[in-house]
């Protein structure tokens, strides 16, 4: 039996999630029983723990994934929208997987309570949240009306013309945070700073503005 393009999609993506699952558990088996699980905002570690702590978010993207991908297949739209689940299916991959390497990598260093890491990391946090803006902003346009994807408030799913003046919108808005996102990861990499609270700071702001501006923009046009 031929295989439709949402089974091929999950397939796929959680096939990925198996074989990250996998490598995790592999990864896990080469560190010592007890490692550093929880560090404060410096990334000081403040806890060890056991190393299987590490497999904790491998197991939970691939239960998320399953669940999603239930929702989806029920989704009247779900045809019509299939290169966007295509597309969050990636990203909760991707950047899922990136996360959980990343903190495997941190359980792999020789530190015990009190002591800091010798390299500081939290300019990943926007770089990637800039990243995913970016892709994210390239098929925003492309989503047509639906309850599961898009800005889905009362006014955009009742015009037709409020929801594509809104998503192309909100395409334009969310690729330019990505990309200032990023310029300003970059910048506070170059110029030495490693205060954390600057990047969540930057990552927030962005973030106010890929989620509101939009929904204001829409409100305005919601008799279009």
């Amino acid at each position: 039996m031929k295989l439709d393009t949402m089974k091929k999609t999950a397939i796929a993506s959680l096939s990925m999630m198996i074989v990250n699952l996998i490598a995790a558990v592999l990864y896990v088996l080469t560190l010592p029983d007890l490692v550093p699980t929880q560090f404060d905002e410096k990334l000081n570690c403040t806890a060890l723990g056991s190393r299987w702590n590490g497999l904790l978010l491998p197991v939970l993207l691939l239960i998320i994934l399953a669940v999603a991908f239930l929702f989806f297949s029920r989704s009247k739209n779900r045809d019509k929208n299939m290169h966007v689940i295509k597309l969050a299916a990636f990203l909760i991959s991707a950047v899922g997987a990136a996360v959980s390497w990343f903190i495997l990598f941190l359980m792999r260093n020789d530190v015990q309570p009190g002591e800091m890491l010798d390299k500081q990391f939290w300019w990943m946090l926007p770089f990637l949240f800039g990243a995913v803006c970016i892709l994210i902003g390239n098929y925003l346009p492309t989503v047509r009306k639906n309850l599961m994807l898009g800005y889905r408030v009362p006014w955009t799913l009742k015009n037709e013309q409020c929801w594509k003046l809104t998503h192309q919108f909100a395409g334009r808005i969310t690729v330019i945070s990505g990309l200032l996102t990023i310029a300003a990861a970059l910048i506070l990499k170059a110029v030495g700073t490693e205060q954390m609270e600057l990047y969540i700071i930057v990552t927030i702001i962005l973030l106010t503005l890929v989620v509101f501006v939009p929904l204001i923009y829409s409100f305005a046009h919601r008799n279009a």
